[in-house]
Formats: structure tokens, C-alpha cells, sequence
């Protein structure tokens, strides 16, 4: 008899480390929080996130960006928490500052 495979779960601790991860990134981040959602890891830097990470297994993960109509878009970044921190911080820091998802900066101004 065979087994169903689980997909892999993040956890608190996995949450907690990715937060630390951004925050040592780049201290002007301190704001932003990583919430553990149904078995991934939520990063928002106000009530709503803007990025996920997925666990994909042995301690990789990879990363979506909530695009401005609420998909999530799979990036190409994967790995381990702490590189995947650098990478957010990198990749998406403009969207980290406080405020960037709020509503009042939803619109465009095209």
C-alpha cells in the first residue's frame, strides 16, 4: 500500500526566521511581518501581503508576488529562508516600504 505524499508545510519557526532574515536584510524593513498561512509563509508589510513563500522541500522554497489584482505570480527565486530573505528584500523592496499596498496608493495615476 502506498502512501500519499504531504506537500511540504511551513512552520512558526520557519516564519520566524524569515522575518529575522528580512529585517537583518535591511533594517528600514523592521515593519514588515511573515505570517504563517495554510502551510506558507505570508510577507506583508502592512494588514495584506504582497509575497509568499512556498515550500518546495528539503528546505527550499519559492517565491510569488501578489500581482496588483490579487494573482500570485510565481517569481524564479527559490531556496533556503535565509537566502530567500536577501532576495525579497532585493527583488521587492519597493513594495515593503509602509504604506505601498494601502488603499489609498491601489489606483494609478496614468
Amino acid at each position: 500500500m502506498s502512501k500519499a505524499k504531504k506537500s511540504p508545510m511551513a512552520t512558526i519557526a520557519d516564519a520566524e526566521t524569515l522575518e529575522r532574515g528580512i529585517h537583518e536584510a535591511n533594517p528600514q524593513f523592521v515593519h514588515v511581518r511573515v505570517r504563517l498561512t495554510r502551510g506558507q509563509l505570508d510577507i506583508c508589510p502592512d494588514e495584506e501581503p504582497i509575497a509568499r513563500a512556498t515550500p518546495l522541500g528539503a528546505g527550499e522554497y519559492g517565491l510569488s508576488f501578489r500581482s496588483h489584482t490579487g494573482k500570485w505570480e510565481r517569481m524564479p527565486i527559490t531556496g533556503p529562508l535565509d537566502d530567500l530573505a536577501k532576495a525579497v528584500v532585493d527583488a521587492l523592496g519597493p513594495f515593503l516600504e509602509k504604506g505601498t499596498f494601502s488603499d489609498s496608493n491601489s489606483g494609478s495615476d496614468h
